[in-house]
């Protein structure tokens, strides 16, 4: 069985990367904020910075999920040991006809139930500690993602905004234009000097106007393709941020039936063993799961069905599946004809 005190290093760098990681959202989001408020020139914006924070954000995010999926996968297969020593108490050939390395070790002959429940003692109290990061993941992960999304609708209605501002001064500058076209066609003629000249500085002023409406014109648009390359950056975040909260929904889930199914089995093993010293080695964390198990009516009820439900939803997001293979890709290549 993997020894359960090899479940620390793993659980104290999961909770180590989640601070590491909300940290860096947090100073993300609150310098999306400061943009959201219009905190700044826009292009006073170092992007090249911006894009490394969240990008270092995003690889802690991925980061502790990773680690978190692995403990949870691994105390699964700690409980699946167990419960194979657990069968063997009272049949040495379960197990025996795979042919697997688990197999060949276990074939030294079942454990004694004491060392079984040290050891499934050992994995629910790693549970415990997984089980109450969990708990305090998700709301911070759902908080940030609330935040950043707040944040990001105030990026895109101010875009929004300057998207009406920019038409607006295009249709000034088209109206502009027109008088400019009509002024150019219409000059009068050197026999009357006086009139020429008062339409030549009617004439310069709108050239002057024309310039100006085009410098606000570009200012508009730098500022508009600032916002749109933040809104790009930072819903790069949001939905990873998104992809996090269901991850940690779903390992919660997974976690929650897999401690149900650890406790039944220590219930079990206990009538095997002698039951005062168990209860004397136990954990306060393993006698808080135990209690709540217990006072729960519901608790491993239906358990195999809804231990096959949690194990199918965690599968189904968070393991990676192989891509899609045409069927008869190969078949098809080999039989296309070159044109003629």
């Amino acid at each position: 069985m993997v020894r359960p005190h090899s479940f620390d290093g793993m659980l104290d760098k999961a909770s180590a990367t989640l601070d590491d990681a909300i940290n860096g959202v947090n100073a993300a989001v609150a310098t999306l904020a400061g943009h959201a408020k219009g905190e700044g020139r826009s292009a006073a914006i170092n992007f090249p910075m911006e894009e490394v924070l969240v990008r270092e954000a995003v690889e802690l995010l991925d980061r502790w999920k990773s680690l978190a999926l692995s403990l949870v996968k691994e105390l699964d297969r700690a409980t699946q040991e167990a419960d194979l020593q657990h069968r063997r108490l009272f049949d040495e050939k379960i197990g025996l006809e795979d042919a697997s390395l688990l197999a060949r070790r276990m074939a030294r002959g079942p454990a004694k139930p004491q060392a079984i429940i040290t050891d499934l003692e050992a994995v629910l109290d790693v549970s415990a500690e997984l089980d109450l990061l969990f708990k305090q993941a998700r709301p911070a992960l759902s908080r940030c993602f609330h935040d950043c999304e707040l944040h990001l609708e105030g990026l895109i209605e101010h875009r929004r905004k300057l998207d009406f501002d920019i038409e607006e001064v295009q249709r000034r500058a088209d109206a502009l234009t027109a008088k400019l076209t009509y002024q150019r066609r219409n000059r009068p003629s050197s026999r009357h000097a006086d009139l020429q000249s008062d339409l030549e500085t009617d004439y310069g002023d709108l050239l002057a106007e024309q310039e100006d409406i085009r410098r606000q014109e570009a200012g508009l648009q730098s500022d508009r393709t600032a916002g749109q390359r933040l809104i790009d950056i930072y819903e790069g975040m949001a939905a990873s941020l998104n992809v996090q909260v269901a991850a940690v929904s779903a390992m919660t889930a997974k976690s929650a039936v897999d401690i149900e199914q650890r406790i039944a089995l220590l219930k079990a093993l206990a009538s095997n063993a002698d039951g005062p010293a168990v209860v004397a080695a136990r954990t306060a964390a393993v006698e808080n799961l135990i209690q709540a198990f217990e006072a729960n009516v519901l608790a491993g009820h239906d358990l195999a069905a809804r231990k096959a439900h949690a194990d199918a939803v965690f599968t189904r997001r968070l393991e990676p599946r192989p891509l899609p293979v045409a069927e008869d890709a190969g078949e098809t290549a080999g039989d296309a004809q070159p044109e003629r």
